[in-house]
């Protein structure tokens, strides 16, 4: 059984593709054997034979794999797009097979993509590889070859990076201790590994082998391999002063299972967490927004962000932006979601309908306003125009969810300042009148160069509100007090 309900894609295929010093690139063996269809044509790639006269003429292979090489600012990964058929059509290519022909240049590939993980798409596979080249006393100095891994042209195959570079890593390893790979007597540990990596990998996420180097190297009789696959977490988002985490899970809960997982025994109530994150998470009630939460906390600001990307980098929060029912929001593609989800609707209507007021809204009536939502229309007047009992119905948790769940989005509010202060009232701002009828000896109004710099149409009013600690209304009527200003909506 595969290990796919895991998260983890399944491995289609394994091969090793090898330069040869006469035929060119080529695919040395497969696992399975036949999933690699390398044509007639496999070995003409003139331009493939003359790289590694390139590699060994230039001396770079020195440079490529230095850290501190030209080439260190590249990305290790690499991701090339779909490759057409070198035979002259796709109606020569087995679907069923990977067409080496297509890719074969990419599999052997530049001096400036050795060591560095390739991510190709060719027909209904995505190989992923780490071609590696060694110099010593091989033909033409050099020995190229790239252990690659094929998948399912859908699969996300980010976890399995760290494994790839693995691989290629400790067969460059051992083929410089042991010539493994060179050395015709490696052929069957060789196999053995390919055969049990994508069993191994795919059935339980893990492998273990103990490979029987004997023959090749006599310091190395035996190396044990371990590799085992780890869920991919995308890096921390930034959070920003204006966002507001939301729970999305139990931190009581999840207190107890770091405890049982710690100490593998049942957790007693005296449970030890990190400190900084127990102040946090007391101060996350999914209306505090992040600046708020550190001066309640009495924790700086950076450190409270620090806590919180923990928590988001594992899925226990999500950003959302500071409610209020001056927002505007507009409905989006993935409210028809709701529509064919019986488990979105349930959620749904159990999260936004207050306790005892469930048989009060129907699950109909939440699909319908959530489509009643329009740009240009403040979550105030979209309850006033849908005749909304807020005493039954939880505005906030409505707009969250749809949030949330990608079936609204936040409209926000960016002031631009039009006219300059100085070129207003004589190069004076505006006193502390909107229409100018003060006297004449009012102060005029001053706002701090930070806010009067934050007027340039790439920061919202969120972000303004929270530098300077008022609400919106307020906020807009410091604003037009200043100068002449523009909102615009994105």
């Amino acid at each position: 059984m595969a290990f796919t309900n895991s998260g983890f894609p399944e491995i289609r295929a394994i091969f090793l593709a090898q330069f040869h010093p006469d035929q060119g690139p080529i695919v040395r063996m497969s696992v399975p054997e036949d999933a690699v269809d390398v044509g007639e044509n496999a070995y003409t790639d003139t331009g493939a034979t003359n790289r590694s006269s390139e590699l060994r003429d230039t001396g770079a292979m020195g440079r490529v794999m230095s850290p501190s090489s030209n080439f260190a600012h590249e990305p290790e990964v690499v991701e090339l797009i779909k490759r057409t058929s070198a035979r002259g059509g796709p109606n020569l290519v087995d679907s069923s097979k990977i067409d080496f022909n297509s890719i074969q240049t990419l599999i052997i590939p530049k001096l400036t993509l050795f060591e560095r993980l390739i991510t190709v798409n060719t027909g209904r596979f995505k190989v992923m590889c780490y071609p590696v080249a060694i110099e010593g006393n091989y033909a033409r100095n050099v020995f190229i070859f790239n252990m690659c891994f094929a998948f399912d042209i859908s699969a996300d195959t980010k976890c399995y990076g760290p494994v790839v570079k693995r691989v290629g890593s400790l067969l460059k390893e051992l083929e410089v201790t042991g010539r493994l790979l060179s050395d015709v007597a490696g052929t069957r540990a060789l196999l053995t590994m390919m055969r049990q990596l994508v069993n191994k990998l795919n059935d339980h996420g893990e492998y273990q082998i103990e490979l029987d180097l004997k023959g090749l190297s006599q310091p190395m009789a035996s190396t044990g391999i371990s590799i085992k696959l780890f869920p991919y977490y995308e890096n921390p988002a930034t959070i920003e002063a204006f966002h507001v985490p939301v729970k999305l899970v139990d931190f009581d809960v999840a207190r107890r299972k770091s405890a049982q997982t710690v100490y593998q025994q049942h957790a007693s109530n005296d449970i030890m967490w990190d400190l900084v994150l127990d102040k946090v998470a007391e101060g996350i009630d999914n209306v505090n927004h992040v600046r708020r939460i550190a001066r309640q906390a009495q924790i700086p600001e950076p450190t409270v962000v620090l806590a919180l990307q923990h928590l988001d980098y594992y899925g226990c929060i999500a950003l959302v932006d500071i409610f209020q029912f001056s927002n505007v929001y507009e409905a989006q593609a993935r409210v028809k979601d709701v529509m064919r989800n019986g488990w979105l609707q349930r959620e749904c209507h159990a999260y936004v309908t207050r306790d005892g007021q469930a048989g009060t809204v129907t699950i109909e009536r939440l699909i319908q306003l959530y489509a009643t939502v329009r740009q240009r229309r403040t979550v105030a007047e979209w309850v006033v125009d849908n005749c909304i009992d807020v005493e039954r119905f939880d505005v906030r948790r409505f707009i969250v969810f749809g949030v949330l769940h990608g079936m609204l989005r936040r409209v926000h509010c960016f002031p631009v300042l039009c006219t300059s202060v100085e070129s207003s009232h004589n190069g004076s701002p505006r006193t502390g009148s909107n229409s100018g009828s003060g006297s004449g000896d009012e102060e005029p109004l001053k706002l701090e160069p930070r806010v009067v710099a934050m007027l340039d149409g790439t920061h919202h009013l969120d972000e303004i509100c929270v530098a300077e600690n008022k609400d919106a209304a307020a906020m807009r009527g410091l604003l037009d007090q200043y100068g002449e200003i523009e909102y615009v909506h994105l």
